[in-house]
């Protein structure tokens, strides 16, 4: 009886440190995710020849986008230190955990989707022109994708 005790104890913490040191990410996919965004819209930006208002409302776009992504920080670290906080408790509840970090994924995926929004939504501030040159700059970066 003891032993069994002691292997679900094992079990449990061998769960507990795949979920804390496995799944917890080395780099912040949030932080990642924010750079390539911006590195992308700027990248773009400067091959569409854009004038004072639409450089203003670029520089909007890549403070929504900021902001999303820094939300995103916040909530993926009050995340894992739910979880954390389960995993430390003497009988933790490890489907609450795998509730939790599979809420923090769809969370992060969520949040990449949004970026792609804001992006899209300022297509409208741009003219027929530039519409056409974006297109064509997206359709040559497809294109390289094997």
């Amino acid at each position: 009886m003891k032993a069994n005790r002691y292997l679900r104890g094992l079990m449990v913490l061998v769960l507990l440190g795949f979920l804390l040191i496995g799944c917890h990410p080395k780099i912040d996919l949030m932080s990642k995710a924010e750079k390539i965004f911006i590195k992308m819209v700027d990248k773009a930006a400067a091959k569409l020849n854009l004038n004072e208002e639409q450089k203003t409302q670029l520089g909007q776009l890549k403070m929504d986008i900021r902001k999303n992504f820094r939300e995103g920080q916040v909530e993926k670290k009050e995340a894992l230190k739910k979880i954390k906080e389960e995993g430390m408790k003497e009988n933790p509840d490890i489907q609450k955990m795998t509730s939790s970090l599979q809420e923090s994924l769809r969370d992060e995926a969520q949040r990449i989707n949004q970026a792609f929004d804001l992006m899209l939504g300022y297509q409208k501030n741009l003219n027929e022109d530039q519409k056409k040159k974006l297109t064509q700059m997206i359709s040559e970066w497809v294109k390289k994708w094997d």
